[in-house]
């Protein structure tokens, strides 16, 4: 009999306890004058919230969770391509994120920082916004109608977004203008019918949102949650220049849920250009400082959990199996097959199939062949570990393994993976 942690194989029971969520965000489509789609406004999605429903991260209580949860679940569970075919995104940021108080982790090409009557305006957030806009940020300012309290953002703004609706007539047209003589894209919001879309068009808006152009749609996934704990170590480590590749590495890739949403965030700061094959690649591409970022975005999303031990064993135990077979037969990339082992253990957990653990990833094509074709040494080496978990020698004999070479290297491998447990969990 092979010997497995225990659980391992028993997929509708790891499917129960694992530590998985649900991921929700909300998009509503912004348009211009000829009715082309050129962005979206995102916008957070708690569990009780269905599609119209609409909570932004500077209307709630815990607006840094918000705007964290909109983020993640943005770059790092769907990817911006899928969210918004690439397009820039409209996202409500609070006041730690906008005086720099709390890391944004992501480029500034497709973001549009926009900031919410719900946020004083005073000398430190003029000057972290002027700060964001050096930085390559765009800055949106949300209802604007025109108060002197809040009137010198419209000096830092790249867009404004105003509600007609709200507003006595006689009022917009000298908004209008003000913004004008700064240079500021102008939104008009909550268009909910023609009339009110042509009385926008007239005025001079530029760009135009609402119902009766695109009413909010709420995407959904779920995903498993990062562990807290993991993260909680992975940052005290970050904080030492000094710290060695190999223990952010070790840490990084002990966590299922974090690895695939570093792997996609990887993915989406890439674009279109380099493929992302493995865990090590996606942290070069994502560098130490971007690293943290993420850590400290995922601690304020309130919904990580320390992942059961006997669950980590599982996907940790087939990880490392799948990088030690790859090794025996001389395949060159070791990281790639510990890679494909983690998210073959993910897939397993989320009760999914590798395909779709692939898209979620963001992995590359020749990462995705390994996990979902068996291509390769580490697709190879997968296939090999997964035939030793439901015991099937005669699939083993097929690969050109024998049952006690790869009886030994999961042996091994448990034991390495047992220890790697104990050490995050603190035994």
């Amino acid at each position: 009999m092979s010997a497995q942690p225990a659980g391992a194989g028993e997929h509708s029971g790891t499917v129960t306890d694992a530590p998985i969520h649900d991921v929700r965000v909300g998009r509503q489509a912004v348009y211009d004058h000829a009715y082309r789609l050129v962005s979206y406004e995102l916008m957070f999605r708690g569990p009780e919230q269905d599609g119209a429903a609409r909570a932004d991260a500077g209307d709630l209580a815990g607006g840094e969770t918000a705007t964290s949860q909109v983020i993640a679940a943005t770059f790092a569970t769907f990817g911006l391509r899928a969210v918004s075919d690439g397009k820039p995104v409209f996202i409500n940021f609070t006041r730690g994120f906008l005086t720099g108080m709390l890391p944004i982790p992501v480029e500034p090409d497709n973001v549009i920082i926009v900031v919410t009557d719900q946020v004083g305006v005073d000398h430190e957030l003029l000057l972290g916004l002027a700060q964001l806009k050096q930085a390559g940020y765009r800055i949106a300012v949300d209802n604007y109608r025109g108060d002197l309290g809040r009137s010198a953002l419209i000096e830092l703004a790249d867009f404004v977004k105003i509600d007609v609706n709200a507003l006595p007539p006689m009022v917009v047209p000298g908004l209008v203008q003000q913004c004008r003589l700064t240079g500021a894209t102008l939104v008009a919001v909550n268009v909910e019918d023609g009339e009110i879309l042509q009385r926008c068009v007239d005025l001079g808006f530029e760009l135009f949102q609402g119902d009766h152009l695109y009413r909010p749609a709420t995407l959904h996934r779920r995903v498993l949650s990062p562990s807290q704990l993991v993260c909680v170590r992975l940052l005290n480590d970050l904080s030492n220049p000094d710290v060695p590749v190999a223990r952010v590495e070790q840490l990084v890739g002990s966590d299922p849920g974090l690895a695939i949403r570093l792997l996609r965030s990887a993915h989406s700061a890439s674009g279109a250009g380099r493929a992302v094959e493995s865990l090590r690649q996606a942290l070069v591409l994502i560098g130490p400082q971007r690293l943290r970022s993420w850590v400290v975005l995922t601690l304020l999303e309130g919904v990580a959990t320390q992942n059961a031990s006997h669950e980590l064993w599982n996907v940790l135990s087939r990880a490392h199996a799948c990088e030690r077979l790859a090794e025996f037969v001389g395949g060159s990339d070791s990281d790639q097959a510990y890679t494909v082992g983690l998210l073959a253990g993910a897939a397993d957990l989320l009760g999914t199939d590798l395909a779709n653990v692939a898209e979620v990833s963001g992995v590359g094509e020749e990462a995705r062949a390994a996990l979902v074709d068996g291509a390769g040494a580490a697709g190879r080496a997968l296939r090999a570990i997964m035939a030793h978990e439901r015991e099937d020698t005669a699939a083993l004999t097929a690969l050109g393994f024998t049952p006690g070479e790869v009886s030994r290297v999961y042996m091994e491998s448990l034991q390495e993976s047992l220890a790697l447990v104990h050490q995050i969990l603190g035994r």
